[in-house]
């Protein structure tokens, strides 16, 4: 159930345009700690709204900037027209904060750091206001969730994890070790590294797609001369029927990869080609980016070129 919502926008809005309403609005409301730090005279309305358009009939929400420590911030206020609280409204100006600094990054591309956001709810509903107030009090698993969600992120860096660790483990470890070791130049020594593991993929009916996989994820590092040894290591580890069959599959997707780059390399070509005779013909260059859809420094580069 909701009240007059239009009414209450008319109100709280054309009322917060007034830079002074705003002003001792927020010296009124801010706790005092947050209120020393504001410079209220740099208020500033923003136009955007960032609640949902379904939710549109039981809140509305007003965005302020403003020079926070002497650094660019923002002062949220969402209005709650419904007569009854929202369960989960602190999960829902945790999403209106994070869209605002998305909206902030948008703004500023070059900016290194999120703003803060400040939030206010403002509600004027009938009943008590008695739901959670903070995330945590919405998982059954409060504490753990607080410790996930404010603690350092768990890094799992590959490089920082030896080979012979990885090796103990056949299946996700053998992922891991090709994910590591993948930028090297050459790759087939490192399957004879893991050749011992491989005999662990044949006693399941899933290891040969997931050997498949590591292979095709494997094979443009692995020379032209190596790939007849590692038909010969994965024959003699499986078994010949598999090895071979493992081979045969490599080499129709290494045909149909080339076939395709093929393909994307003739198609650019043609692209160049019209660029050139567009350029001949004296054509604007913002016009042949629209058409072709490269850009007008890829254009130049081939306009000198030619």
């Amino acid at each position: 159930m909701t009240t007059d919502k239009p009414k209450h926008d008319q109100l709280f809005k054309k009322a917060m345009e007034n830079p002074i309403v705003a002003k001792e609005f927020f010296d009124a409301h801010l706790p005092k700690n947050i209120r020393a730090l504001v410079d209220t005279n740099s208020l500033k309305l923003e136009k955007d709204s960032f609640i949902e358009q379904n939710l549109k009939n039981s809140f509305s929400d007003v965005l302020f900037t403003a020079r926070f420590d002497n650094k660019d911030a923002y002062l949220y206020i969402l209005l709650e027209h419904q007569s009854t609280p929202d369960h989960f409204m602190t999960f829902r100006i945790l999403k209106y904060m994070i869209s605002i600094c998305t909206r902030h990054m948008t703004l500023n591309p070059g900016a290194k750091h999120l703003p803060l956001v400040y939030p206010l709810i403002f509600y004027n509903g009938k009943k008590l206001y008695n739901v959670p107030r903070n995330l945590w009090g919405l998982f059954e698993n409060s504490g753990l969730t607080k410790d996930i969600w404010t603690n350092d992120y768990q890094l799992i860096n590959v490089h920082d994890i030896p080979d012979d660790e990885l090796k103990k483990r056949a299946w996700s470890g053998v992922m891991e070790f090709f994910l590591k070791h993948i930028h090297e130049r050459e790759l087939f020594n490192r399957w004879q590294e893991i050749a011992d593991l491989l005999p662990q993929f044949a006693k399941v009916s899933i290891g040969y797609e997931y050997i498949e996989m590591v292979l095709f994820y494997t094979l443009t590092k692995i020379k032209q001369d190596d790939k007849i040894k590692l038909e010969q290591l994965l024959i003699s580890e499986l078994n010949q029927e598999t090895g071979e069959s493992l081979m045969v599959s490599l080499a129709r997707h290494w045909e149909e990869e080339g076939i395709q780059k093929g393909i994307e390399q003739g198609i650019e070509k043609g692209i160049e080609k019209t660029i050139n005779n567009m350029l001949k013909q004296n054509l604007d260059l913002k016009l042949i980016s629209q058409v072709t859809g490269y850009s007008i420094e890829q254009i130049t580069k081939l306009k000198n070129k030619a």
